[in-house]
């Protein structure tokens, strides 16, 4: 199964959506029913600090809702898993 963060099609979001874009291994889907995908085969893998997003973005990263296990949420981490 993919792991997905579903991210609202918002302008306040594009800075994460361009971010994830340029990370190995992440699919970026355009926006569909008003939500991008951030996608990846068995593990997304995001740091906060290595994308450059500021902390009100991150903390509300997670808001259009996610598909799989999430594994970590920290201040500068999230990683999603498939579900077990």
């Amino acid at each position: 199964m993919t792991v997905t963060i579903f991210v609202a099609d918002l302008a306040e979001f594009s800075p994460l959506v361009k971010a994830a874009s340029a990370v190995p291994d992440i699919t970026v889907v355009p926006p569909r029913h008003g939500y991008w995908r951030i996608q990846a085969p068995q593990q997304l893998a995001l740091h906060r600090k290595t994308l450059g997003l500021r902390v009100a973005l991150w903390n509300s990263a997670l808001s259009g809702g996610i598909r799989g296990h999430l594994k970590e949420y920290t201040n500068d981490s999230i990683i999603l898993e498939n579900e077990r």
